[in-house]
């Protein structure tokens, strides 16, 4: 039976309870969802999948920058359905204390040789005007998520007023918190060499609420304004991700996302011994849950035997 059909049985079954239209509607939307998703990673039938199938899926939502409340219903309705099927397997995010059940391995991190692979595939010119433009500003990126842990959301949010290359940080206030990020002497290269390589009347302003990481026209080979700000146009988090796929498959490497980058560098601070309560807070943990995947990983036999992040 196709999956398509396991789905409209499931509805009619929900319909045959008492469930209202507008909830039945909403269960086949993320169901739908879900089995489309399936479909296009080549996974054959409902008892094929996997845990790992299943972590791949929840981190493409998350990459969504789903509301919470819609990421709880979304995978409310798929463990519900999983669980109709007595498949034995739980969707979860980090938004749910319950994720720390879904084991971590080491495909959910990038080794030491994948990002030494990345990174130096990106220096090099690929005499593609729009890609080469941009190897400091990608760099730069890439290095902020793999060794400080910014989300692309986050990378997108970045002001030039948070930025201080003079004293080698980022620094805002979140939370009623302040966050400070110190810059390596080559991350501030990359940075300082991508801001001043954009033409004077499209370059971010520093000490102003100009957007750190400009958008890029492919087309017109130029940076982007926003006529509306008066004020360059900000990358959006979706330009961040398909950079990174495309450097990835550049490289030659398996499917890495930012997703990848982060755990690696979350990893890094709890092998660190720091306080719990201090990285929880440095990350943007909703939960102090999260931290236990990366500790029950790191007592593994994957992360013992294996190369380490």
């Amino acid at each position: 039976m196709s999956k398509e059909l396991l789905v409209d049985r499931y509805i009619d079954i929900l319909k045959s309870a008492g469930k209202k239209p507008g909830t039945l509607k909403q269960y086949a939307s993320d169901l739908n969802q879900f089995i489309s998703w399936l479909d296009s990673s080549h996974v054959q039938t409902l008892h094929a999948l996997t845990s790992e199938d299943m972590n791949t899926y929840v981190n493409r939502l998350e990459e969504k920058q789903l509301r919470p409340a819609t990421m709880k219903r979304h995978l409310s309705a798929i463990n519900q359905f999983l669980a109709h099927h007595q498949l034995g397997i739980k969707a979860s995010s980090d938004q749910d204390p319950t994720r720390h059940a879904i084991p971590l391995t080491p495909q959910d991190f990038v080794s030491h040789h994948e990002i030494t692979s990345l990174l130096d595939s990106m220096k090099k010119p690929i005499r593609s005007a729009a890609r080469d433009e941009l190897i400091n500003r990608n760099l730069a990126i890439v290095h902020l998520l793999r060794y400080k842990g910014l989300r692309p959301k986050d990378l997108s949010a970045l002001d030039m007023n948070t930025v201080n290359l003079a004293q080698s940080t980022i620094q805002y206030s979140r939370d009623g918190r302040t966050v400070s990020y110190s810059l390596s002497p080559k991350e501030v290269q990359y940075l300082r060499d991508y801001i001043m390589g954009i033409e004077p009347l499209k370059r971010p302003r520093f000490h102003t609420d100009d957007p750190l990481f400009v958008a890029y026209n492919n087309r017109s080979k130029d940076y982007q304004s926003d006529y509306v700000n008066q004020q360059p146009k900000r990358l959006s988090v979706r330009s961040i991700q398909e950079m990174i796929k495309d450097e990835v498959r550049l490289a030659g490497l398996r499917k890495i996302s930012a997703k990848h980058l982060r755990n690696s560098c979350i990893l890094d601070h709890v092998q660190s011994g720091q306080n719990e309560s201090d990285i929880q807070h440095y990350f943007h943990l909703t939960h102090s849950f999260s931290l236990h995947r990366y500790k029950q990983y790191m007592t593994s036999p994957d992360f013992l035997t294996n190369e380490t992040p």
